[in-house]
């Protein structure tokens, strides 16, 4: 199961890959962005299902598994164009540890 076709540009990636090397792997579309009726569908169906490593315990009868592919999602953090000190703090504390850790983070 993936997001459907236009939801994100990484796993419209990831099904092209599957469709262009794999074509015998039936893709079913999740029409909504994931959610517990989603976990419960491919718990019923046997669908095996791309998700965060943060929904690994989200379903009890489903088992998450890491992958080791090129696929990363990308994530950030939204906030108000003037946000509150506190907010400010936050973000300038996140982007300090992420800069730490791999360079990449700009603000």
């Amino acid at each position: 199961m993936l997001l459907k076709r236009g939801a994100s540009y990484v796993l419209d990636a990831l099904r092209d890959e599957l469709l262009t090397k794999h074509p015998s792997v039936v893709i079913a579309d999740c029409e909504t962005f994931y959610d517990i009726s989603a976990f419960n569908l491919c718990e019923q169906n046997g669908y095996v299902m791309e998700t965060l490593d943060i929904w690994s315990s989200l379903h009890p009868s489903l088992k998450t598994t890491a992958v080791d592919w090129r696929y990363e999602m990308p994530y950030g953090v939204i906030y108000a164009k003037h946000p509150t000190t506190k907010v400010k703090k936050f973000i300038e504390t996140m982007a300090k540890q992420f800069a730490e850790k791999e360079n990449v983070v700009k603000v």
